[in-house]
């Protein structure tokens, strides 16, 4: 082996390794979607090799060399596409749907950068071209090797074409029509794999369509949103220039210092590590947000005393811009939270803050197109769900240019959380309004109580007890309680008073005490009837109550002038419905006022209040077949659809775990 000598063949592939490696640095310091930068930095990762041994090729004085070179540089040539294939994917919103797709290409690429490297499939060996430029040889996979790059856009243009909206379409197509272009010309650079001279010389010309592209590319990492540009990743950009000045430490150590290879090694990796361990640090070392830390103490010091939702919402708005910069456009709350109960749902499980730019690479599913039409397809718009006890009480919708640092994310979650209790307390006071009737503090108090304990799913050991309050104008005292009683036993109590106002919270509410005094200890179901009837003649307002006791296979029930419950389960011979979606139709049964019997296992234990039944029983029966597939979700359902809004409508669904 020779060695390398300076050529000035060797310069357009200086300048066009020069160019890919400028693509890499600004999209590595672009903060922006992790998906597209991924695939434009991977594009040029895979693309720079190449560039640079051909560099080296043009410079190597004997053909082993520019044959290990250009063997080596080729390899990552079959990557090239599948990067390009994932950033389009992602430019057209298509990558969760046709994921599959580009694993498949990457798997491809990895196996022909394996045979590349590994075999003589690809780069067999070397010819000299006129020029005096090493040129490889065709091997039986060079050429299928080389097209790999037209094959993966090709895919590409075809699945947005199809799948992406007209303005990301038109702006993707763009793209790939100008790459599909450069790649059709340099693709003529293959007549020199045959011969040592063209029509247009012995030199070959696939440098200049690649260095073209990569200034397209650099063009559109600085001056479109094709990355979603949100600001300067300042972390990367300290990595970076740690990385620089080991570098440059390096060629001064070998320059001046060290002749030994081994003790030049050594002292370079040294020198990167401690200064990446400097760059960790600063990134780290977060300086104290001492203004706004106080502007949400501040905050969440008045959300403990609002108790209107408007001021709420200016006083979250007013934090968000003095604090981060962050502007309101709207917050949906109460009547105005208009969203459907899937969506709903969804935000609940996933309660924390987005860009909408996020949501071209986050796996939604069939949530995909409510949210791209909740936020319009704003470039800067931000979503933030406010949730609290597992419901959503309100949604902000915001404008916000830049990536949320750490910092700005907690004081954006914190303040938030605080919004949603608010909220939630201003709903729940709204509620305890419409008790006008009898005196207000007693009904406010009763209102209050049973809204927060009986509209939650509780998990007692083996079960899920599931429930939904929606106060009426005049409360007619419809509770529940639910007890753990051991050995994966669970005791549950509905009431309901004959009367409205406040006899009938006071008279749920002895009703209650007993059944917690009396579950204290082991207990059977008729001594725990006969306490709880005990009580109730010694009250002066008629009071019903449904108890029952429950264990893995059985249930036992009695009535205490209550209508009664329904057991819900999946097969037709046995008289219960259930939330699975089965082939057979839930069958719904209504228990008598005492008994025991099995409990198979999906089978639902629904429990409801009289406004919520209605006199026709059929009817409600009905209705509880047509709901039963909501299974975790049926308390809810049913109290949505509920018509009756004079008297309190509570739903209690009991299931297994």
């Amino acid at each position: 082996m020779e060695g390398l000598r300076w050529s000035w063949l060797a310069a357009p592939y200086v300048l066009c390794a020069l160019a890919f490696a400028a693509v890499g640095v600004a999209a590595s310091l672009t903060r922006g979607d992790r998906v597209m930068r991924l695939g434009m930095i991977g594009a040029v990762v895979t693309a720079l090799p190449w560039a640079l041994c051909q560099a080296l090729a043009a410079m190597a004085q004997d053909a082993d060399s520019a044959t290990r070179l250009l063997r080596l540089g080729q390899g990552p040539v079959a990557l090239v596409g599948p990067n390009l294939l994932l950033l389009l994917l992602a430019v057209g919103g298509r990558l969760e749907r046709f994921r599959w797709v580009a694993r498949v290409s990457g798997i491809v690429g990895a196996i022909f950068v394996a045979i590349a490297w590994a075999t003589k499939a690809v780069v067999p060996g070397v010819h000299r071209l006129d020029s005096g430029l090493y040129y490889m040889n065709p091997g039986p996979l060079t050429t299928l090797h080389l097209t790999q790059l037209i094959l993966w856009l090709v895919i590409g243009v075809l699945i947005v074409r199809r799948s992406a909206p007209r303005a990301e379409q038109r702006r993707t197509l763009r793209l790939l029509l100008g790459m599909l272009v450069l790649g059709a010309v340099s693709s003529v650079d293959t007549l020199l794999l045959y011969t040592s001279s063209t029509p247009w010389g012995s030199y070959p010309i696939a440098w200049l369509p690649a260095l073209l592209a990569a200034v397209v590319a650099l063009y559109l990492v600085i001056r479109t949103d094709v990355l979603r540009p949100q600001g300067l990743d300042r972390g990367m950009a300290i990595e970076l220039g740690t990385f620089a000045a080991a570098g440059g430490a390096a060629i001064v150590l070998a320059l001046f210092f060290v002749d030994s290879s081994f003790t030049l090694a050594a002292a370079t990796s040294i020198t990167w590590a401690g200064l990446t361990a400097l760059a960790w640090g600063i990134e780290r070392a977060r300086p104290a947000q001492v203004t706004e830390q106080r502007a949400l103490d501040k905050f969440v010091a008045r959300m403990a005393k609002a108790d209107n939702g408007a001021r709420i919402a200016d006083r979250l708005a007013q934090l968000w811009h003095g604090a981060i910069g962050i502007a309101i456009r709207s917050t949906r709350w109460g009547d105005t939270l208009d969203l459907s109960p899937e969506l709903a749902a969804w935000f609940v499980a996933h309660p924390q803050p987005f860009a909408v730019t996020e949501l071209a690479t986050m796996r939604l599913g069939e949530m995909r197109a409510p949210l791209e039409a909740l936020g319009n397809h704003d470039a800067n718009g931000l979503i933030v769900p406010l949730v609290d006890r597992d419901e959503l009480v309100a949604l902000v919708e915001a404008q916000y240019g830049k990536a949320l640092r750490d910092a700005e994310r907690e004081l954006v979650v914190e303040s938030a959380r605080a919004a949603a209790r608010a909220f939630a307390f201003v709903a729940l006071a709204r509620a305890a309004a419409r008790e006008r009737e009898t005196e207000r503090e007693v009904e406010i108090a009763d209102a209050l109580r049973l809204q927060a304990a009986a509209s939650r799913d509780a998990e007692l050991g083996p079960w899920v007890v599931a429930a939904e309050y929606r106060p009426g104008v005049r409360t007619t005292g419809a509770g529940w309680s639910a007890l753990e009683l051991g050995e994966g036993r669970l005791a549950l109590l509905v009431t309901e008073a004959q009367t409205h106002g406040v006899p009938a919270a006071l008279a749920t509410a002895a009703l209650t005490g007993a059944f917690a005094a009396a579950t204290t200890t082991p207990v059977t179901l008729a001594e725990l009837a006969a306490t709880l009837r005990a009580t109730a003649d010694r009250i002066d307002e008629p009071v019903a109550a449904f108890v029952a006791i429950l264990d893995a296979t059985t249930i036992e029930w009695a009535g205490l002038g209550h209508p009664g419950a329904f057991l819900v389960g999946p097969i037709a011979e046995v008289p219960l419905a259930s939330g699975s979606v089965k082939a057979v139709r839930p069958t719904a049964t209504a228990l008598a006022d005492t008994g025991a019997r099995a409990f198979p296992a999906d089978t639902l234990l629904v429990v409801a209040s009289s406004a919520l039944r209605g006199d026709d029983a059929e009817r409600w029966r009905e209705r509880l077949r047509d709901q039963a597939p909501a299974r975790g979700r049926l308390a809810s359902v049913l109290v949505e659809k509920a018509a009756n809004p004079t008297d309190d409508a509570l739903a209690v669904v009991v299931r297994a775990r």
